[in-house]
């Protein structure tokens, strides 16, 4: 049975999105999403829809949702981040930023009681970018936010998974 059936299966009605007014402006946010029994998934599309998510998207992103349990999503045009996660909790979708928020370097590289450089060699940084970061000529993007708070979280983790020998997938080209 194909996934477009499956859902259709599940929630039953179209996705009418012909009537929905489009946000204006807004911020780009990522969400991971989360399914409530009883949830009304073609509400949830709307929703989307209405942040200016394509409809494929939307409707993928909600299957993927009601088969695994849980799907990630960036949706382009978020005026009020809080309304939305309202909306969606009205609709039966438990919405969460998936995203890491503002983070000191500093505060992180403090609590695991490192030099500027030593942190740098620790978790492969770049000492300069690293320097910046602390004086705040620059932040760092989000692989390095995420990267920065698993060091603040667990820095075992990521000492760990760079002290690797032999067992890292190896580089070959694809074909």
């Amino acid at each position: 049975m194909s996934t477009t059936s499956k859902f259709m299966e599940r929630f039953g009605q179209r996705v009418r999105t012909r009537d929905v007014i489009l946000v204006q402006s807004g911020f780009p946010v990522r969400l991971s999403l989360s399914i409530k029994p009883g949830a009304n998934t073609p509400e949830a599309a709307r929703i989307l829809v209405r942040r200016r998510v394509p409809l494929r998207k939307a409707h993928s992103v909600l299957t993927e949702m009601a088969d695994r349990g849980k799907a990630y999503v960036t949706v382009p045009c978020v005026e009020d981040l809080h309304a939305l996660k309202r909306e969606l909790q009205g609709a039966g979708v438990i919405a969460r930023n998936h995203a890491p928020g503002q983070i000191d370097v500093r505060q992180v590289r403090d609590r695991v009681g490192l030099s500027q450089e030593a942190f740098a060699v620790r978790y492969g940084l770049d000492l300069g970018t690293l320097r910046n970061w602390e004086q705040h000529r620059s932040e760092p993007d989000i692989a390095a936010k995420t990267l920065l708070w698993t060091i603040f979280h667990n820095p075992e983790a990521v000492e760990a998974s760079i002290d690797m020998e032999d067992d890292y997938p190896a580089l070959t080209p694809s074909i």
